[in-house]
């Protein structure tokens, strides 16, 4: 039966739209300043200000969004490096794409859909705290926004002499969005598979592709031949793909947690330089393949080698695959940064919008849009790519909300369906429906329920006890105050080398020398090939004046890590000493 959904005057429509705009923006305003601790996580700003005064970056520039490392840097350009400023400006773009979603809304589904739709996603709290963590993410989710409003104005068949520019325009978009994260390549099958749906001649579907294609080649080719001349290698955009499928898929990967190398984090610790981990697994596959890889063949090594690891065995891949499958509909938020992280423990008891509730919704509503197929493609097909994406490569809250968006479209229709099959008296049918929300929240709360409780504690160990407060708190000087967090991390993982180093080096200053003693040698047994227990131990005997058992764990550090001239130094002197 179709149905008559209500329309609104322009009046209404714009005093809804100006209100959602302003509650967006105050909801946002509202977290950032109660809710979130200053940025943690720094590698755009970093890179940018390094850029941005005359500094080659090397390789490093192969692990950055293009167009939000050039963003940052044109921010930091015309308003200095002020964090706090552009996280600001994230936000506004965070409120602006709500209007967006509106307009995206209205012309598929209706104006009280569309702003219904808007009104989700500005309630969805999770969405800001990803917005204020200068990352990629916020323009990515404008710039697929506004492709999905410009394809459907492209489409419009009452104004084709202005199409082929409305292509263009898209096809633009589109580049845009791919030189923001790669992934959004995937956009562009499925544009083609709509063209070929929804434009009329096989002439205008042609012409369609054509501009389309070309509006993203002219936005992506400057990256990549930028790749190809500084590198002498072929990088479409990044360098990164192997790295992050390894982590979704390689050993130790479990769905929510990520597989990382051997001592990964440790290894991170001792260099300042943000996100070490992509030079990391870099230097690992030229020193596993013992040959001077690029870039791109770096990413290709991790390609194979993680596949190797799921043709040894297939089932526990299959069923990783049916566990990231659950959780990308389930309400549980995977943060992998540790201020995002402490920032969702505070909002979770806000009045906002959980994503269990727009999942379960949405689920209902993609079903009840499949007789509006051809008009609510572009939405599927959007919802599917990030699927798909976490499918391929990893859970993180991050990778799945590019999808919310959309998902909040399918999910205020569902409402708006809903409220009009109830007012015109279809009581069987409103029942069955409404019987149906509980079982999906049920499928988005429930599954996985109990691993998901053992993950979080362990982030509460690693991101607020470890990389928030103990360590933290050791660099600020504070180490009275560093060791009841530290203590509280390895009893809750009892296996976390890292926590047991910043305790040994604690105890040490505070004078308690045994008790580090006994951290050291915990950090030795659970990293011997890490130089940073041996180290620690070398200084604390030769705090105690055991010099000849200093000078051989020093040895057995410097022969894990020759360039380091402090153990080298300490060496030298206690040799001295002996003589």
């Amino acid at each position: 039966m179709l149905i008559n959904y209500p329309t609104l005057t322009e009046k209404k429509r714009n005093f809804g739209l100006l209100a959602i705009f302003i509650l967006s923006l105050t909801v946002k305003v509202a977290i950032f300043f109660l809710a979130t601790d200053p940025v943690i996580f720094n590698k755009y700003p970093y890179f940018a200000e390094q850029i941005t005064k005359g500094f080659d970056i090397g390789e490093r520039i192969l692990d950055l969004s293009p167009a939000y490392l050039y963003i940052t840097i044109l921010f930091f350009k015309i308003c200095g490096p002020n964090w706090e400023a552009l996280a600001l400006l994230q936000i506004l773009i965070g409120s602006l794409n709500c209007i967006v979603i509106y307009f995206i809304g209205s012309r598929i589904f209706g104006a009280v859909t569309g702003l219904l739709a808007a009104a989700m996603l500005m309630l969805y709290g999770n969405m800001t705290l990803v917005e204020l963590t200068l990352e990629p993410e916020t323009f990515v989710l404008f710039f697929n926004s506004l492709t999905l409003l410009a394809l459907i104005e492209a489409g419009n068949e009452s104004a084709p002499a202005y199409r082929s520019w409305k292509w263009f325009l898209s096809g633009a978009l589109i580049g845009l969005a791919i030189i923001t994260k790669p992934n959004a390549l995937l956009i562009i099958p499925g544009v083609s598979l709509w063209i070929l749906l929804c434009v009329k001649t096989w002439e205008n579907r042609f012409k369609a592709i054509v501009f389309l294609l070309l509006g993203a080649f002219l936005l992506i080719a400057p990256v990549t031949i930028r790749n190809t001349i500084q590198f002498h290698d072929f990088v479409l955009v990044t360098a990164d793909s192997g790295k992050v499928f390894f982590h979704g898929n390689g050993p130790g990967a479990t769905g929510i947690e990520r597989a990382d190398l051997t001592h990964q984090g440790f290894i991170e610790e001792g260099h300042t330089e943000p996100d070490y981990a992509h030079v990391l697994f870099r230097e690992t596959a030229r020193a596993i393949s013992k040959a001077p890889l690029k870039p791109s063949e770096c990413a290709y090594f991790w390609f194979l080698y993680t596949i190797k690891h799921i043709q040894a065995d297939p089932r526990s891949a299959l069923f990783l695959e049916w566990k990231k499958f659950c959780l990308f509909w389930n309400n549980y938020e995977v943060h992998d940064m540790d201020s995002t992280y402490k920032n969702y423990t505070r909002i979770r008891e806000w009045p906002l919008l959980p994503f269990g509730i727009i999942s379960a919704l949405s689920i209902l509503g993609m079903g009840i849009s499949l007789n509006r197929f051809r008009q609510a493609f572009l939405l599927y097909w959007m919802v599917l790519i990030y699927l798909f994406s976490v499918l391929v490569f990893f859970t993180a809250s991050r990778y799945r909300i590019p999808a919310v968006p959309f998902l909040c479209l399918f999910a205020a229709y569902f409402l708006v369906y809903l409220f009009h099959i109830g007012k015109q008296k279809e009581v069987k049918k409103a029942a069955c429906w409404l019987m149906s929300i509980p079982l999906l929240l049920v499928w988005t709360y429930l599954p996985l329920h109990g691993e998901i409780e053992r993950f979080d504690r362990w982030q509460q160990a690693s991101r607020i006890h470890y990389s928030l407060g103990g360590k933290a708190l050791f660099a600020n000087g504070q180490y009275q105050k560093a060791v009841p967090e530290l203590e509280k991390v390895v009893s809750i993982d009892p296996n976390f080398a890292p926590a047991y180093n910043y305790l040994g080096k604690a105890y040490a200053i505070l004078g308690e020398l045994d008790k580090a003693q006994n951290c050291f040698s915990k950090v030795i047994a659970l990293a011997p090939t890490i130089d940073e227990g041996y180290l620690n131990m070398g200084l604390l005997l030769e705090l105690k004046g055991e010099s000849s058992k200093a000078i051989s764990y020093l040895e057995k550090a410097l022969s894990l890590n020759p360039n380091n001239t402090k153990t080298k130094t300490h060496i030298a002197n206690l040799r001295a000493l002996a003589r």
